[in-house]
């Protein structure tokens, strides 16, 4: 008799378990991917508690749920397969305006030298200062500006745009993806274009200056020069520079709205 109502117990709670792990299936590489939501900083266990919670809040609160009973593990495991394609595609669109902040701070310590600490002797890494600057300074603005329920609501309102279960691959969606993935990249070389061309006028000046006057060791000023020049361009500009990696910010919601519309 325990055992009959053991079994009525698990088939009554199966549609819902089913329900929270393919909610967890599309939310898992959004946090993984997406800074505000945890991203590459926040501990795993952290990450995964919040793709639990998340997926029980859609769940139970929201309603979110599959359409049609799941009859097999193959079935299930070929949602959860789309699942997760889905929402690796959201992760990307939506942690595509800070990878930019990252790839620009990057570019911007290229011309400097690789990293303004490793161009000077016995300090500092290889690593990109002024790009995890700018990352880190982004994802501070959205967090404290306003934006960051906007970029939540557009993940989390695609699960009523996209039921779950039914995302459907398409050639439209993936090539969007790839769209966006260039438009951040030229985002992220706007962002460094205008210390590259500072930076590359100082050696230009440099180069003119040692010809003029080849008896004057001038060699050794290059790369200081490359340092504080691009550093000061950079803090006059970071506010520009911010205005425009927020601008793709801004752009997030539109992007996942027809993300949405595609996938159905």
């Amino acid at each position: 008799m325990n055992l009959e109502l053991l079994r009525a117990q698990i088939e009554l709670l199966g549609p819902h378990i089913v329900s929270v792990a393919l909610c967890a299936s599309r939310l898992l590489p959004v946090v993984f991917l997406c800074p505000l939501l945890g991203g590459q900083s926040a501990p795993t266990t952290v990450k995964l508690a919040l793709v639990l919670s998340l997926s029980l809040f859609l769940h139970l609160v929201a309603g979110v749920g599959v359409d049609a009973p799941v009859e097999t593990p193959v079935t299930l495991g070929a949602l959860v397969l789309k699942e997760m394609v889905y929402g690796t595609s959201v992760g990307l669109i939506a942690a595509l305006p800070f990878d930019a902040a990252r790839m620009g701070g990057r570019f911007i310590d290229l011309f400097r030298g690789t990293s303004a600490e490793a161009s000077l002797p016995m300090a500092g890494s290889r690593e990109s200062a002024t790009g995890d600057g700018l990352y880190q300074l982004l994802v501070t603005l959205v967090v404290t500006g306003g934006l960051f329920p906007l970029v939540l609501s557009g993940v989390l309102r695609g699960f009523g745009v996209v039921r779950l279960g039914a995302a459907v691959p398409s050639e439209a969606a993936a090539l969007y993806v790839v769209t966006l993935a260039g438009g951040a990249m030229a985002t992220g070389l706007a962002v460094g274009a205008p210390i590259a061309a500072a930076v590359l006028t100082v050696d230009c000046l440099m180069g003119m200056a040692s010809r003029a006057a080849p008896q004057v060791n001038l060699q050794d000023l290059g790369a200081p020069l490359r340092i504080l020049g691009g550093g000061a361009l950079v803090w006059l500009g970071v506010g520009v520079l911010c205005e425009r990696l927020l601008a793709g910010v801004v752009g997030v919601d539109e992007a996942l709205r027809w993300m949405g519309d595609a996938a159905r």
